[in-house]
């Protein structure tokens, strides 16, 4: 949304400090070898430009073998951010989804008997809206195999079939019923995979190995039949004995530590997330926190540890803090990139604008969202405030509150605005508004 990323044989020869000086880009970063200049909502114009430049499709697929030192030493540093980024990259592309099922939810929610009680749960409109975003997180599993498949390389098809397996009804009717099932004669653990995030993940995972494997020793005259074929009888006890149940294991114990770090520290969680939202959301920390989060939230119905701060409260600390940020500068140019990355996050939800081009470049308003953050988290555990619907992450993000009742909702409101009047006061407080030596303000965002 905000970012051209580029895979390139040498990042040293990138010079990023001529790239950072053009006229629209905020900033540069190196993400584990890629290579991100940070744009902002214009991004897409920016790339079907460098498309036509370079006179290549969009649709072709960039080749993984350009890089010749591709195998790099082992670190346990390493492989997390490999199973970070690997769970990142299987998500990302669906959260124009999520958004869908945030939307649609909050409709029916707002309509339906917990809200407005306009209508019933048992007239057809409701369910129009209410259908929509069950059928997404219910066949949750099929798209991830879509986008994990592409991740790891398998056969796309192969991987949805697989998850179309865990979720056939009748295999549903018998995990319901607690009846006992083998696969190929092996004990198959029961478990409802409707929802999951991390099995299907895992399985694609496993897939991408398999396949190669079968389709190296298969010839070629036979491989249009025997590889598939295979390929699913090696993965269905793969899959449903051993990798499937693992990974709903991982991703049971990983919202469990989530709940009991809010069932102890409470408010304390909640304030250090809020202290810290803008900060590792500028150097990517985020991102595996928030998946993380994002799946308990679709297990559980609700969240109360991050998903209200990144989801929410953490772009109206931002926003504040532009609105400072603009009060302050003393230039026109200063002032032109407040509203450019106030209006970005205000109308299209995109923060990194702000980051990139002011926060990190004016240290002190680091200071600002970090008291803000924490202010405002601190009253959403007190409050108990939980995030129950993926919405918008623009000014409407605060419908995502909604689910709770009216009182969770008003609660949540409050700490948006208790979020935006602290970051705006304490920007205030802090920035002088005059221009760093190592200012970037004079581009146009």
């Amino acid at each position: 949304m905000t970012r051209l990323r580029f895979n390139v044989k040498d990042s040293n020869s990138a010079d990023l400090k001529s790239i950072e000086k053009v006229n629209g880009v905020v900033g540069t970063t190196d993400a584990n070898g890629e290579l991100q200049v940070i744009i902002g909502p214009a991004v897409e114009s920016v790339y079907n430009e460098l498309i036509e430049i370079l006179g290549i499709q969009k649709t072709d697929a960039i080749s993984e073998n350009f890089d010749v030192n591709s195998k790099k030493k082992f670190t346990l540093k390493g492989w997390i951010n490999g199973v970070m980024n690997a769970l990142s990259a299987s998500l990302a592309p669906l959260v124009p989804l999520f958004v869908v099922v945030g939307v649609f939810n909050t409709v029916a929610v707002l309509i339906g008997p917990q809200f407005l009680k306009i209508v019933s749960e048992d007239s057809d409109i409701y369910k129009n809206f209410y259908y929509v975003g069950q059928g997404i997180l219910y066949f949750l599993p099929i798209l991830l195999a879509y986008t994990a498949s592409k991740r790891f390389k398998s056969n796309t098809l192969i991987t949805m079939v697989l998850a179309c397996i865990m979720l056939y009804p009748k295999l549903i009717e018998i995990v319901s019923a607690g009846n006992p099932f083998t696969i190929l004669g092996i004990p198959m653990t029961l478990i409802d995979y409707s929802t999951s995030v991390i099995p299907i993940i895992l399985i694609a995972w496993a897939q991408s190995y398999i396949e190669k494997l079968i389709s190296k020793y298969t010839p070629d005259i036979v491989k249009v039949i025997v590889v598939p074929c295979l390929t699913i009888l090696v993965m269905l006890p793969i899959g449903l004995c051993l990798l499937g149940p693992l990974g709903n294991y991982i991703g049971v114990a990983l919202g469990q530590i989530i709940v009991n770090l809010y069932n102890v520290a409470g408010p304390l969680a909640t304030m250090l997330a809020g202290a810290t939202i803008i900060i590792s959301g500028a150097f990517g920390i985020s991102r595996p926190i928030f998946f993380i989060c994002l799946s308990t939230m679709l297990a559980n119905k609700v969240e109360y540890v991050y998903m209200p701060i990144a989801m929410a409260i953490g772009n109206w600390v931002a926003l504040g803090a532009d609105l400072g940020y603009i009060f302050k500068a003393k230039s026109r140019e200063q002032k032109q990139l407040g509203i450019s990355c106030l209006v970005a996050l205000a109308l299209g939800g995109v923060t990194e604008p702000s980051l990139y081009g002011i926060f990190l470049v004016r240290r002190k308003l680091l200071i600002s969202t970090a008291i803000a953050g924490a202010i405002s988290g601190l009253y959403l555990g007190i409050m108990h405030v939980g995030y129950y619907v993926f919405g918008p992450s623009n000014v409407l993000n605060i419908l995502g509150f909604v689910g709770g009742g009216t009182s969770n909702l008003v609660n949540g409101i409050i700490a948006a605005v208790i979020a935006l009047v602290t970051a705006f006061v304490f920007t205030l407080i802090l920035e002088k508004g005059e221009e760093p030596n190592n200012s970037v303000t004079n581009l146009n965002t």
